[in-house]
């Protein structure tokens, strides 16, 4: 799936100067990037449930935001079953009939789903349908490949994989599920009107630089002697820990557990049968001599891939907070290294602005500007190894205790 700020710009962005906003109108099959806030799945979600999304970009007419960032979006659940026996898999169809594009205001908004940020582009049929494909033997191996299977089982001791696979590809069809936080676009099946707006808002002036004081702190996280450098830092938080957890508990992000023998057994067993694990543990890196002192991530339908994040205090008061946030994609299994280990997407930037996004849509927290850290590179490689692309520049995000928003109303750009 292409990076949905590039779909949302080839979808939405229009050619005239800046200047008054009159009525608004999106022509059907416009893509629209979205965020699921909540847990669905075929079977479980009943026909008939209200379902919520959120526009994740700004609705644009030129150079003028039409409707900001966060928009809720409301449709149910018209289609709802479970998957069958021998792998036959699972069904999930959403209508949307309704966005608020200001506090009170709604307007119609028919749309269907396009695509999802973990499925397969294939698994989501034409007319909206998420329909997951029989469950085979290539299901189960996913991206760990037979080599990863192995050598996964080294970690924590020996499990017979072709046995308990093979129970597994027998009882298990794939479920259709959307998992709380996943990103995707719908499609509009009809026009999208929008009221005219009073004045022109530009989406080049949205955000309001307010930057705090940033310390003089490294770059880069390191190995345990401090040596080598490892992940880059892309974001700082600002707030208290409490705060930084309500705001990630918010944005659907967990807090990974400890790294223990049950904890790694479990991790193993999700791996290997292409299972779920939302607090899956991870391994340490340092930055300021130290190891991370929260980690936080956001699950995949498998343990093989998610979203995640680790922080260090970097202040005496607790209020800020350095964060090398990066994206495992897969297994990597390393011969020389005797490892077994994620695959991490290489652009690492792509995954700051994803959490970003999802720290802002829960509400929490707000996007005060980004800065460059003294000494930071363009590219380099990672804990294990694997090289990453970045702009060096840091999201710097203000965090803070709180709810969700208001149901008829959507967040300011720039506004916990």
């Amino acid at each position: 799936m292409l990076p949905l700020n590039l779909l949302a710009a080839l979808a939405l962005a229009q050619a005239p100067a800046p200047g008054p906003v009159t009525a608004v109108v999106y022509p059907t099959g416009t893509r629209i990037p979205v965020r699921f806030p909540h847990f669905l799945e075929g079977g479980r979600t009943p026909v008939g449930a209200p379902v919520m999304a959120q526009t994740t970009v700004s609705l644009l007419e030129g150079a003028c935001i039409v409707v900001r960032p966060y928009a809720r979006l409301e449709g149910t659940v018209t289609v709802s079953r479970p998957g069958g026996l021998f792998g036959r898999g699972g069904l999930l169809l959403l209508r949307f009939d309704s966005m608020a594009v200001g506090p009170g205001t709604w307007v119609p908004f028919h749309a269907t789903l396009d695509s999802l940020e973990w499925p397969a582009r294939s698994q989501v049929r034409k007319g909206g349908a998420l329909r997951p494909g029989s469950r085979g033997v290539g299901g189960i191996l996913g991206t760990t490949g037979v080599a990863g299977v192995a050598g996964a089982l080294t970690e924590v001791g020996v499990v017979p994989v072709l046995a308990v696979a093979g129970f597994d590809l027998v009882l298990r069809g794939a479920r259709a599920r959307i998992l709380s936080g996943e990103r995707g676009l719908l499609v509009l099946t009809a026009p999208l009107a929008i009221p005219g707006a009073a004045r022109c808002i530009r989406a080049d002036q949205s955000l309001a630089p307010r930057l705090p004081v940033i310390p003089d702190i490294p770059a880069r996280t390191t190995d345990r002697k401090g040596t080598a450098g490892r992940d880059p830092i892309n974001l700082i938080l600002v707030g208290s820990l409490p705060e930084v957890d309500s705001a990630f508990h918010s944005a659907d992000w967990s807090m990974a557990q400890r790294s223990t023998l049950g904890s790694l057994a479990r991790e193993t067993e999700a791996i290997v049968l292409s299972r779920q694990d939302a607090t899956a543990p991870m391994s340490h890196l340092y930055y300021l001599g130290r190891m991370e002192d929260v980690r936080f991530e956001r699950a995949s339908p498998t343990a093989r891939a998610r979203h995640h994040v680790r922080l260090w205090q970097v202040d005496s008061a607790g209020a800020m907070w350095a964060a090398a946030a990066t994206e495992d994609v897969g297994i990597l299994v390393s011969a020389r290294r005797h490892s077994v280990t994620h695959r991490v997407a290489p652009d690492v930037d792509r995954e700051r602005e994803l959490l970003v996004g999802d720290l802002v849509a829960g509400g929490c927290a707000a996007l005060d500007g980004y800065v460059s850290l003294p000494g930071a590179d363009s590219t380099g490689t990672t804990v294990a190894g694997q090289p990453y692309v970045t702009d060096a520049k840091v999201a710097v995000v203000s965090v803070a205790a709180c709810g969700p928003p208001p149901a008829d109303a959507s967040p300011e750009p720039g506004t916990p």
